[in-house]
């Protein structure tokens, strides 16, 4: 799917937004960082900082990417192993993400700090959860809504836990630190299981 011009415009004025806001926090610190200081950094307006972004905290996330219609399709259709299917599914969504790393990076230790911040890419997590679930659903016709929420859950925590992995190995792919820590839950659920 072709992106129009003018939303390949938008999208990329809320990034250098969002990308001015993590370099200055990073240097100053959120709390000490003004939107009209993001403005100047961005090159664009205080007007138009909040045409994108209704304070600081929203604009530190920025615009997290949601799943895509072709990652949630393969994940409703998927008829290999559903630990496969779902792999494929988040394999996809960091690709997606691939162009991002630096806003990832540079995202990760302010999560940590600012209690605001962190709410709101809950609220986008939350988001991302209930999309995952749906998906499950047409893959598991008959499943609990609990069940499909909890696999959407356990799913999630993959790529949070290689993020949090990754942010502490400069050089590593994000992609790789996937890969590990997939590999260690289903390991875990074997051990689980078997218990």
């Amino acid at each position: 799917m072709t992106v129009p011009l003018r939303e390949r415009r938008r999208i990329e004025t809320a990034r250098e937004i969002q990308r001015a806001t993590l370099r200055l926090a990073t240097e100053r610190g959120l709390d000490n960082v003004t939107t009209d200081a993001i403005a100047e950094a961005a090159g664009v307006s205080p007007r138009t900082f909040f045409n994108y972004y209704t304070n600081k905290e929203a604009a530190s996330v920025g615009l997290p990417p949601p799943f895509s219609e072709e990652a949630r399709a393969g994940l409703r259709a998927g008829t290999g192993p559903l630990p496969d299917d779902l792999k494929r599914f988040l394999d996809r969504h960091l690709d997606d993400l691939s162009g991002d790393e630096d806003i990832i990076r540079a995202l990760g230790p302010i999560i940590h700090e600012n209690g605001k911040v962190r709410s709101l890419l809950d609220q986008h997590l939350r988001s991302l959860r209930a999309d995952l679930a749906g998906c499950l659903e047409a893959r598991l016709p008959g499943a609990s809504d609990a069940l499909r929420m909890e696999l959407a859950d356990w799913a999630l925590q993959a790529i949070g836990n290689a993020i949090d992995l990754w942010l502490g190995r400069p050089g590593q792919k994000l992609r790789r630190t996937l890969d590990e820590v997939w590999a260690a839950k289903l390991e875990a659920a074997k051990l689980v299981a078997g218990a």
